[in-house]
């Protein structure tokens, strides 16, 4: 089935259009910086390069990189497997969150977008300006970090030394260097 007008329909009509009768439409993507990251199902992959072609070339410029999760996640650091499908190779990109900014590689640290919603509601309901705040699994810092805007004192650390690299750039990236700690060793 030919497509007119395809740059002016939505992701979910053009993969309609272009898979065959039958599968299940991928309709959504978590979308950490630049990257949209899929999780797409058995049936897709035979369609995984057009399924991903279509999710880079309809939301250009915002997403520059499509990848899909390849495996389940099975090792201390909590890091994914992911196939890049589509758009630059990198996965490297930062991530505006709560009018923070943090560096993130997907294929060396754990990052969950999905959470920005309870570390906001930790930050708005439960620390007091007044709270020394220990974060034993900081990742790149997105708690430890936004946390740090509101309390005393945060402490922060985490098993993975990749992301305790990228969570001493992203303290300094927000220029919270007195308010933060790192535990690491080194």
């Amino acid at each position: 089935m030919l497509v007119s007008n395809a740059a002016y329909c939505p992701n979910v009509q053009v993969l309609e259009a272009i898979l065959p009768e039958g599968i299940i439409i991928p309709t959504g993507f978590e979308t950490v910086g630049h990257i949209a990251h899929l999780n797409l199902r058995d049936e897709h992959l035979p369609h995984k390069k057009r399924i991903a072609q279509v999710v880079l070339d309809k939301n250009k410029p915002k997403i520059q990189t499509v990848v899909n999760k390849t495996d389940a996640i099975q090792n201390d650091y909590r890091t994914m497997q992911l196939e890049v499908l589509a758009g630059k190779e990198s996965l490297h990109t930062t991530v505006t969150e709560s009018g923070l900014r943090f560096q993130v590689d997907l294929g060396t640290v754990y990052w969950n977008s999905r959470l920005a919603t309870e570390r906001q509601r930790l930050v708005d309901n439960i620390f007091r300006n007044s709270d020394v705040v220990c974060d034993m699994f900081s990742g790149v810092g997105p708690l430890a970090i936004s946390a740090a805007k509101k309390v005393q004192y945060v402490y922060a650390n985490d098993i993975n030394p990749a992301a305790v690299e990228y969570l001493e750039r992203n303290v300094v990236l927000n220029k919270l260097e007195r308010k933060i700690e790192l535990l690491a060793k080194k």
